[in-house]
């Protein structure tokens, strides 16, 4: 039964996108469903990176209080919906996950916890923090020797505004 279970889960895509919890990281998705989306069903987990709490008592507290997940916006939460019901037939599931800690051997294990196959970062993004404990993965996911896919967001800003010149001859 195992074996079996191994098996249907490599059916699948497991791709994991760096958050800061900002409309334009999950910008990423529709680059992953072009990219990845055709034949397979995909998992996407996006990730926001925290350092670990520094105290006992943070840290007894960080299940019970869970107040990192305060810091995903209503706008993201509608916007994460709005690419689930978009890409219905190609996104299996579309969810946030907290990497919580900055070590390498952390960051393996959440990678491997959540079967990713692929990480995919926009070239240009720039990380904002979301609180004072979040930081940027970027470091880790250089080093992760998983496969990287860097997609450029502005290509498609650039289409957008050349159309728009076009159709009002700007």
């Amino acid at each position: 039964m195992e074996i079996a279970l191994c098996y249907k889960s490599r059916h699948m895509k497991h791709i994991l996108i760096p958050t800061d919890f900002s409309i334009r990281s999950l910008r990423v998705v529709h680059h992953v469903v072009e990219r990845f989306g055709a034949g397979e069903p995909l998992n996407i987990v996006m990730m926001h990176a925290m350092h670990m709490p520094g105290s006992i008592m943070e840290l007894m507290m960080l299940s019970r209080r869970s107040s990192h997940y305060d810091l995903i916006t209503d706008d993201y939460k509608e916007a994460s919906e709005i690419l689930k019901n978009k890409y219905g037939s190609a996104i299996r599931s579309l969810k946030t996950e907290f990497l919580m800690g900055r070590s390498n051997g952390v960051f393996r294990n959440f990678l491997l916890y959540h079967n990713i196959d692929a990480i995919v970062c926009a070239a240009e993004f720039n990380f904002r923090k979301a609180s004072p404990n979040s930081y940027d993965p970027a470091e880790l996911i250089r080093k992760s020797n998983y496969p990287v896919h860097h997609v450029s967001l502005k290509k498609k800003e650039r289409m957008l505004v050349s159309a728009m010149s076009e159709l009002f001859e700007i």
